[in-house]
């Protein structure tokens, strides 16, 4: 985790650094949750997911006054439950025990994001990528967990669409109110499925941003 903060520093450090004086730059701060859910196979409707958080770095270059080119460096956590129902040897049920799997990602999306000139709202879309850090049972499964993690591929990629607001604060400094949907369309792999089911991601996101002028 130290290392994840190290690294969003440095390539904040580094950006703000290669931007000189330029007005039509800003980097920032953004925080939020995420609600994620996976599609592809018949009974992907049943796993069960919780509400995670990200936090990162924002970048946005203007390449003109109501068009930027913005892109995040983002750590992501995603939650799914796991529930284990136990039974005795009558097939009685004696108990039940609740579990998470936590992912843990870096999220890139890289946007095309259009401010309306009438209002404070923006959109914002083009490819994300999602770079898997780890996963892992929580609490820890009590005997062997090779059972619960399947093997997921390292990267994910897809399409992020999303819809905010900007709130000014003065002339360099505004914050931002987005809600956005990370679309996957790549095979992650992961949960046992039948032959020839996908698994795909899509994540919804509600992200909080503070952004300064450079």
């Amino acid at each position: 985790m130290n290392k994840i903060k190290l690294l969003l520093i440095g390539l904040g450090l580094m950006f703000s650094l290669n931007s000189g004086a330029q007005n039509d730059f800003k980097i920032g701060l953004n925080a939020g949750i995420n609600y994620p859910d996976i599609r592809g196979y018949e009974y992907a409707k049943y796993n069960k997911f919780k509400v995670g958080y990200l936090l990162g770095v924002t970048f946005d270059y203007y390449l003109k006054e109501n068009l930027s080119l913005k892109t995040n460096i983002n750590y992501e956590r995603k939650i799914k439950k796991i529930q284990l129902t136990y039974f005795n040897y009558e097939a009685e049920e004696t108990g039940r025990e609740n579990f998470n799997e936590i992912y843990e990602y870096i999220n890139i999306p890289i946007l095309l994001k259009y401010e309306f000139e009438s209002s404070n709202f923006y959109i914002n879309g083009g490819p994300f990528f999602n770079y898997l850090l780890n996963n892992k049972i929580e609490p820890d499964y009590p005997n062997d967990d090779s059972d619960l993690i399947t093997e997921l591929k390292k990267i994910d990629f897809g399409l992020s669409l999303g819809i905010g607001t900007n709130i000014s604060l003065n002339e360099k400094n505004d914050l931002t109110i987005e809600i956005r949907d990370d679309f996957g369309i790549l095979d992650t792999g992961g949960v046992p499925r039948p032959i020839g089911g996908t698994i795909k991601t899509n994540t919804i996101k509600l992200v909080l941003g503070w952004n300064f002028g450079i």
